[in-house]
């Protein structure tokens, strides 16, 4: 992989405050929330913003440039996943794929009212989930293979079995492409042939899945893609919804403004002919977009598919080093193949505390609860759940173990995640197990399963302010007058 883009990312060099009275470098596991920013992306952005103006004008030299700018970071985004400009389109909308899951499930329900069943898995993230639950009449979650800890990919013959049950009726499919807890990654190309076989569309929530893995839509005949710029070093960016155009086209819009119009008057209003106009209501997140586009087109120059191979190496190293705790327990079924992320647990200790304590002690940023994937980390927790109930504790005391450990810890990776960082992640987890004792004294459980330091604030303690920022720059600003 290219080391200079490796280690090009705004934030790598962060130190803060510990509890232990040390300074030391922030370890960023946490890239499956949002990764961090690709500074040669940032920087173009920074550039292009000397020229920057509205679309939807060739007049001004200001507004030919941002136009023209805005078509290559459409083209870049669909060249990116291998999709056909002529057979997709690519918008961009609002708050990442939460946005753009919304926008297909309204729009398809509306589309096929008389298909009025929606087939998830149930690892889906809540945005792929929620959306089609509020927009359609019947929601089937598909089954796993394996079940409990060791649950892993969509059962396909679970989905044919979901068709044949329901007919004629189901709508479309939307499932992960990467589940955003264990990293799994699904047979999407055998789920869009079984979908298209039963007349239903097919969504990929590709969120987990553009930055870590290949993608190309047109030998996958998927229908809809969708993913977060945030999710793929380029934080402010937008959601991202590619679809097929014969099917986008068909769907009424849901957003009314400026630019999605043909012609106005007091009496009526005629749509736009270009459904990519329809569904560009107002002013788009212009540096956004151009951001996201410039890190895909970073990316594409190293190649997924190296990015994809490293990755692998990294997440199955990881594993290993990670088994050498004696307590943990990782949660997916092992022999899947994976990217992006770890979720585990140390046996009798809740993840808050350990969340917690890594970040206090040892600078290891990561994420715990249940990753806005509840029902899937919920069914993975089923045989921990069931030995608590085993043990001999009133119902007040086993209310308050299960909710303890009623999520789990994950360690999420980017393009700049190295094997020094899974290393400290190893040496962290193996001192809390040792001293998990020690460590439980200088802490406060609170009513919500999280856990505060009795005497360090980890955010009080660290130098940044934001108003301070401001003044700084105002500052400088008074000075070069």
């Amino acid at each position: 992989m290219n080391k200079t883009l490796k280690n090009a990312f705004i934030g790598l060099n962060t130190h803060y405050k510990l509890a232990n009275g040390q300074t030391g470098r922030r370890v960023y596991l946490d890239s499956g929330a949002s990764t961090l920013m690709m500074k040669p992306a940032y920087d173009a952005v920074q550039t292009y913003l000397a020229h920057y103006a509205n679309t939807h004008s060739t007049v001004h030299t200001s507004a030919k440039i941002t136009s023209s700018t805005m078509t290559w970071a459409h083209n870049r985004v669909l060249d990116f996943i291998g999709a056909d400009k002529n057979e997709y389109l690519c918008t961009f909308i609002g708050n990442g794929t939460t946005a753009a899951a919304n926008r297909v499930a309204e729009g398809l329900s509306t589309l096929r009212p008389e298909k009025d069943v929606v087939l998830i898995s149930s690892m889906e993230h809540h945005s792929n989930d929620l959306p089609h639950r509020a927009y359609s009449k019947t929601v089937a979650h598909i089954p796993l293979t394996g079940s409990g800890q060791l649950s892993g990919q969509i059962c396909i013959k679970s989905l044919e079995d979901l068709f044949e049950q329901h007919k004629n009726k189901v709508n479309y499919v939307a499932i992960t492409g990467v589940s955003n807890v264990t990293g799994i990654i699904n047979p999407i190309h055998e789920i869009a042939v079984l979908a298209h076989r039963y007349d239903a569309y097919l969504i990929v929530d590709g969120a987990q899945m553009v930055a870590h893995v290949p993608v190309d839509l047109n030998s996958a005949d998927i229908d809809f893609f969708l993913f977060s710029g945030h999710k793929v070093y380029a934080p402010g960016s937008p959601g991202v919804l590619i679809g097929k155009r014969s099917i986008i086209s068909a769907m009424q819009p849901s957003q009314f403004g400026g630019g999605m119009v043909g012609s106005v008057s007091k009496w009526g209003y005629v749509l736009s002919d270009d459904p990519l106009e329809r569904e560009h209501a107002g002013t788009p997140n212009i540096p956004g977009a151009i951001m996201l586009a410039c890190v895909l087109e970073s990316l594409s120059r190293v190649g997924m598919q190296t990015i994809f191979k490293q990755e692998r190496h990294l997440v199955k190293n990881a594993l290993e080093k990670l088994s050498n705790c004696r307590t943990i327990i990782i949660y997916g079924e092992q022999k899947s193949q994976r990217v992006a992320s770890i979720a585990f647990n140390l046996k009798g200790i809740g993840h808050g505390l350990v969340a917690a304590i890594l970040n206090d002690y040892h600078g290891i940023a990561v994420r715990n609860q249940c990753f806005c994937a509840h029902p899937y980390v919920q069914e993975m927790l089923t045989e921990e759940f069931e030995e608590l109930a085993c043990e001999n504790l009133d119902n007040d005391a086993l209310e308050e173990l299960i909710q303890d450990r009623r999520g789990m810890v994950r360690a999420s990776f980017g393009l700049y995640t190295t094997e020094e960082d899974i290393n400290e992640l190893t040496k962290a987890l193996i001192d809390i197990e040792d001293n998990i004792d020690t460590y439980h004294k200088h802490y406060n459980k609170q009513k919500d399963g999280s856990y505060n330091h009795k005497t360090f604030d980890s955010s009080a303690n660290q130098s940044f302010n934001i108003l301070d920022e401001l003044d700084k720059a105002l500052k400088i600003c008074e000075k070069s007058k």
